[in-house]
């Protein structure tokens, strides 16, 4: 929303909370997560709002993921259920955890690949977004 608003001028949080069918609050934590990491910019006026903080081209999927939530490690949780099936067997259950923490480490590195490959441009029509068409306070 923030690159097809119209002259890139600054959305305010109710109208993007309106339109996206979110709670005000709660998108208001997102987008603190987006500023602080350099993808979103926000100004405290009466004109203000958010805008883009950053070349729309540039920022990736995993860029957004990385920001709001953490997707950075996928971990298998440590339930120790191994223990309990195979009581004793501590060089198995060493060697089996290992093959799991490995797969969960592929794992991360396809999804995180995937998702660096992903630009959010990608995703709009180049005439939409170089200059914003969008009003979005006048559609709610």
């Amino acid at each position: 929303m923030l690159a097809l608003q119209k002259g890139h001028t600054p959305i305010k949080s109710q109208v993007l909370s309106t339109r996206l069918e979110v709670s005000d609050s709660y998108l208001k934590k997102i987008l603190r997560k987006l500023v602080v990491a350099e993808l979103v910019n926000s100004s405290a006026s009466k004109d203000g709002g958010f805008t883009l903080g950053c070349d729309i081209t540039a920022v990736s999927l995993l860029d957004v993921c990385t920001a709001v939530d953490a997707t950075d490690q996928l971990i298998m949780p440590e339930l120790n259920l191994a223990n309990r099936v195979f009581p004793g067997d501590e060089v198995h259950i060493a060697q089996s955890q290992e093959i799991v923490n490995h797969a969960f480490s592929d794992a991360q590195s396809a999804f995180n690949t995937e998702l660096a490959q992903v630009k959010l441009s990608s995703l709009l029509e180049r005439s939409s977004f170089q200059h914003g068409v969008v009003d979005w306070a006048t559609l709610i």
